[in-house]
């Protein structure tokens, strides 16, 4: 029995050859894909900025109808009371206050005006301690605030101390009271800070009406008192109360 060799040689520096695969048809362009991304990138940066500013607008129109709603309220509860400040250091305020026809109410306006040094009239006023004008007083009704200083021609700045008390009352004040028949309230709001003007009316206190006549009057807190800048009242009986 014979045995056949088959001898195979393989000739291990040759590698198979692809020669059949085709180049990819689609190519990657930068500059276009970069083109597309700005135009995308600025559309985005835009529709940002509209929303933001539409969140903004909705915010300051909220703040505005709230504001006006308190404006309201307040009004209606207390009436508005306005606050100026003043443009120099010292408060300005008229040397009188006019007794032209004003609005009688028991809420009435209030304006303040401001200053950061010490007004003239804390240091240049009329002291009046007259006791039968204070609230305690019941002996006589017959006094009115026609005589000296009330009775110039222009206001005085008056400060109040006892026994006539150092405040005009700022409730009603039943009438027969302070030594008169119409007896005067301050209606409006009294300044809190140091060196400011209060401005309001003084309600007269006569029959069944607790505001049946008035007149401006102005408020200085000198700190530690304060001054009234008083017109003389429009009638006889008619008289600041004080306490």
């Amino acid at each position: 029995m014979s045995v056949s060799t088959i001898n195979i040689q393989i000739d291990d520096n040759e590698q198979p050859t692809y020669t059949n695969f085709r180049k990819c048809p689609y190519t990657f362009d930068q500059d276009t894909t970069l083109s597309s991304l700005r135009k995308f990138n600025t559309r985005s940066c835009l529709i940002t900025i509209f929303l933001l500013l539409a969140v903004v607008t909705l915010l300051a129109l909220a703040g505005l109808i709230v504001a006006i709603y308190a404006l309201t309220v307040n009004f209606n509860n207390h009436g508005i009371v306005f606050v100026t400040a003043a443009t120099s250091s010292t408060t300005t305020v008229n040397t009188s206050v006019t007794t032209s026809p004003v609005q009688c109410s028991s809420t009435p306006i209030t304006t303040f005006t401001y200053a950061t040094d010490t007004p003239s009239q804390c240091s240049n006023y009329t002291l009046n301690t007259d006791k039968t004008r204070n609230l305690a007083y019941t002996s006589s009704i017959t006094s009115c605030d026609n005589t000296s200083p009330f009775s110039n021609n222009t206001s005085v700045w008056i400060r109040f101390q006892d026994p006539a008390g150092t405040l005009i009352a700022n409730s009603v004040v039943p009438p027969n009271s302070c030594g008169t028949v119409a007896s005067g309230w301050f209606a409006g709001q009294y300044p809190t800070a140091f060196f400011s003007t209060a401005t309001s009316i003084v309600c007269y206190y006569y029959s069944t009406n607790t505001c049946s006549d008035c007149n401006l009057i102005s408020i200085t807190n000198c700190k530690t008192f304060y001054v009234f800048l008083l017109p003389q009242p429009d009638s006889c009986n008619y008289r600041y109360c004080t306490v």
